[in-house]
């Protein structure tokens, strides 16, 4: 359907109002490569979907004001009676930075997407997505959240895909004080398990540097006065900064000074791992360890590996030291 007429309506109501004024009249009419009128075939409707992504692919300037004018013009078009196929617009609001690499970092997690990709799915050029990639590895000008990098260096490029060692899930903090008291609480609980301690603590420790002193305080204080707890396990997180919010599993693993620090990460990606384990008998030193599926038991926290000196039962309790490999257990 010719829908030129449409167009030209909709472009005199609205080069008139704001945010629209400036760019109404030049998007649609303009002739310039990101004009609506310079795309092949933009008078019939079917062409419609396939011409508006190239005029925000090309346009320079703010993209999301492009696309809600466009958006505008389909509603204002389907009013009038035109059926028009059905438009992908962007998941995610492309002019802001933010928001599409955190879109990047979740979507290239699934093995079967593809960077190239992304060029349709977010209706900015190659080289947006580039340099997209670039910040999230760290390599030029990595975002930041209250104060600290995010990127994640490890990603691994092959065969237009992405490859993480570990994935990463941005979650910044947005509770109420009270729900952060509650995570904060329970994560010190879930720090009782040797297990799980080097996360829980790292996680804690990773929402403690993004409160505000008065935060810090109110906590501290509800925790003295009102429950009553002890606050030395809280205000020790603080000690845990860093200038970065992604750690992977292997990061967070070594960073951890405490007796079971890997073996989670071993457990969960079915990696190796060796120890350095005292019981009845004394001390011993067991390497290539591989954690049978299914072997975890939580009370006494234990697990049965199977290692170069055959099948053993080992409680976590138990365990002095844990590595990744034998010569970091023996460099100290």
């Amino acid at each position: 359907m010719n829908i030129n007429g449409y167009i030209k309506e909709f472009a005199e109501k609205s080069h008139r109002y704001k945010p629209y004024s400036k760019i109404c009249k030049k998007i649609l009419l303009g002739g310039m490569p990101y004009s609506l009128n310079s795309q092949r075939g933009y008078e019939e409707s079917e062409y419609l979907p396939l011409n508006i992504k190239d005029c925000v692919q090309k346009y320079t300037s703010t993209k999301d004001t492009a696309i809600e004018l466009f958006k505008d013009l389909v509603a204002y078009l389907e009013k009038k009676g035109v059926d028009i196929p059905e438009i992908k617009w962007p998941p995610v609001p492309v002019s802001n930075t933010f928001e599409r690499l955190m879109f990047i970092a979740k979507y290239l997690q699934e093995k079967e997407n593809r960077i190239s990709d992304l060029t349709d799915i977010l209706w900015v050029n190659r080289r947006t997505v580039e340099d997209d990639l670039s910040r999230l590895r760290g390599n030029i000008d990595p975002i930041q959240v209250c104060g600290k990098k995010f990127c994640i260096p490890d990603m691994n490029r092959k065969d237009g895909r992405i490859y993480f060692p570990s994935t990463a899930h941005p979650i910044f903090l947005a509770e109420n004080l009270t729900q952060v008291l509650i995570l904060l609480k329970g994560l010190k609980e879930m720090a009782e398990n040797p297990l799980y301690r080097p996360y829980a603590e790292e996680t804690a420790g990773e929402i403690w540097t993004q409160l505000s002193p008065y935060a810090k305080d109110r906590i501290c204080y509800v925790l003295r006065e009102m429950l009553p707890e002890d606050c030395e396990w809280y205000l020790s997180l603080g000690n845990r900064y860093d200038d970065n919010h992604f750690h992977s599993e292997e990061d967070v693993s070594r960073k951890c000074f405490i007796n079971t620090n890997v073996v989670l990460d071993c457990l969960k990606n079915g990696k190796s791992f060796c120890a350095e384990y005292r019981d009845d008998e004394g001390i011993h030193f067991y390497k290539d360890c591989v954690i049978e599926e299914g072997s975890y038991r939580s009370g006494p926290p234990r697990i049965v590996v199977n290692c170069s000196e055959g099948r053993v039962r080992l409680e976590l309790d138990k365990i002095i030291r844990s590595t990744y490999t034998i010569e970091e257990l023996v460099s100290d």
